[in-house]
């Protein structure tokens, strides 16, 4: 359950990341929230009106995605907290468990922060850009983190590691 739950939410990540990014590159600056007469309005919506999606298929696809990616968050984190872990890789220093230990804490941190931010942005202002940004690229950070660990150990130490989490 823990290696489906965590691919699951690999994938929808991939997913919500390649709409987001198609979402931006195709936006001319429109969509941003702005109001009638230049001011701001709130969120991605049409002036502050309530329909927030409108006809933007891309958009509204990349908030349920996100709702995916939150709702498979608490479900990792009640099933983490339900189940025993497997025994640390064998392979693994003291240091580098720590450190594993820590990007996990931090993704699941973002794993909320990244999909709630962006609900923020869509719903109720463009203040939260920065939040969101800025959460991306802790997320981009950690991933790299997280993936250069298993790298290490799967091209260097050869010990195996990426096995165990397929």
């Amino acid at each position: 359950m823990t290696k489906v739950l965590h691919w699951l939410t690999v994938s929808a990540l991939l997913v919500q990341f390649v709409i987001g990014y198609t979402m931006e590159a195709g936006d001319s600056g429109r969509g941003r929230g702005r109001g009638r007469g230049g001011e701001s309005g709130r969120g991605r919506g049409r002036g502050g009106d309530l329909e927030v999606f409108g006809d933007n298929g891309l958009l509204t696809a990349h908030v349920v995605v996100g709702m995916t990616i939150l709702v498979l968050a608490a479900i990792r984190l009640w099933w983490r907290r339900r189940s025993t872990l497997p025994p640390w890789a064998p392979g693994l220093s003291a240091a580098e468990r720590r450190f594993a230990h820590r990007t996990e804490q931090s993704l699941y941190a973002l794993l909320f922060v990244i999909p709630l931010s962006g609900l923020w942005l869509v719903l109720i202002s463009d203040d939260a850009v920065a939040i969101h940004v800025a959460s991306h690229i802790a997320f981009f950070v950690v991933v790299s983190a997280h993936v250069g660990l298993v790298l290490k150990h799967q091209l260097i130490n050869r010990d195996q590691l990426l096995h165990r989490m397929v």
